[in-house]
């Protein structure tokens, strides 16, 4: 049994919907702390109960800081990578919004319109390697046509909270299996997001394939798709909106 949790997270949305599992009174005798990155705000973490610690994880006393208090890590959309020295030491564990090992790495519900790919989500235990630690649960989510990277984003958080009411009283337990990937599936970094970013106006494509990518990079406001104005060399930033 794990006593002393830590969930660091770099998504307010998330911790607040964990939030809501872990005052369950089954998850009394716990004991929970959060914390998040340097690359995230304070402010925008706004949780009842719990106060909220900035951890980089870059930092060798941060680590042995952690190390030294907790007995589980759980990442909840977190954007650092965890070091070997904390791997290697507590269990770590990763909710992760994709289906492992198909989506790998940064941004899944982007490469999986893009590529054609299944998409969910994933609870998996960390190791070295980025996604890649051996499978607690996963869960596949229905991708229409019509999604967004924001619409199908918002389904695998849905589907990632689902996994955590089903599986998170077994994880504090330590009373749980897992299964080994099946292969190494697909990885993708956030290169790979930024390369995707500019829109090249002489391409010759299909319709499919620029709807496609117009929808993968649309995620409520912010900015990713651009092209460039050959006039004044200023980004025109694109987004797309798909309605039945």
């Amino acid at each position: 049994m794990f006593k002393n949790i830590l969930f660091i997270s770099d998504n307010p949305v998330i911790c607040k919907r964990v939030v809501a599992i872990i005052r369950d009174s089954k998850y009394s005798h716990f004991k929970f702390n959060f914390g998040i990155s340097p690359f995230s705000n304070r402010d925008d973490f706004e949780i009842d109960f719990f106060s909220i610690n900035i951890y980089d994880l870059r930092e060798e006393k941060v680590i042995d800081n952690i190390i030294s208090k907790y007995d589980l890590i759980i990442s909840l959309h977190c954007k650092q990578i965890f070091p070997k020295k904390l791997v290697n030491t507590i269990k770590c564990i990763n909710v992760h919004p994709g289906y492992n090992p198909i989506n790998r790495g940064w941004y899944p519900q982007v490469f999986s319109i893009i590529n054609d790919l299944p998409i969910g989500a994933t609870i998996h235990e960390i190791d070295n390697e980025l996604d890649n630690g051996d499978i607690i649960d996963r869960t596949f989510v229905q991708k229409t046509l019509i999604d967004t990277s924001l619409s199908l984003y918002n389904k695998i958080l849905d589907a990632e909270i689902e996994l955590m009411k089903k599986n998170l009283e077994n994880i504090l337990n330590n009373n749980y299996t897992t299964i080994v990937p099946e292969n190494t599936g697909n990885l993708y970094l956030k290169r790979d997001f930024n390369e995707l970013r500019e829109l090249n106006l002489d391409e010759e494509t299909t319709m499919r394939k620029t709807i496609n990518l117009l929808r993968a990079l649309t995620h409520g406001e912010y900015k990713n798709a651009y092209f460039i104005d050959p006039e004044d060399g200023k980004k025109v930033f694109v987004s797309i909106n798909l309605e039945k």
